[in-house]
């Protein structure tokens, strides 16, 4: 395993723009670690560290957002 202690910024971004991509849908850890190349207990360990939340709070935390904007878009 590397000693980094974080996400590198390509890897953070790699994995945000993943998950925008595909919030309409199930995400798994498995899968969102597939894409930043590393193993999924320490993609969420990692994840959590950088951004201060883990993986699957920060999907909810932008569905949440998500339907924020849309519901005032398509409100009359």
């Amino acid at each position: 395993m590397p000693e980094n202690k974080s996400l590198t910024y390509s890897q953070l971004q790699q994995a945000i723009d993943y998950i925008h991509a595909h919030l309409n849908r199930d995400l798994s850890l498995a899968e969102l670690a597939s894409v930043v190349n590393i193993s999924p207990t320490y993609c969420a360990s990692l994840f959590k560290r950088t951004m201060g939340i883990s993986p699957h709070q920060y999907v909810i935390q932008r569905r949440v957002k998500q339907a924020n904007f849309s519901s005032k878009i398509y409100r009359f």
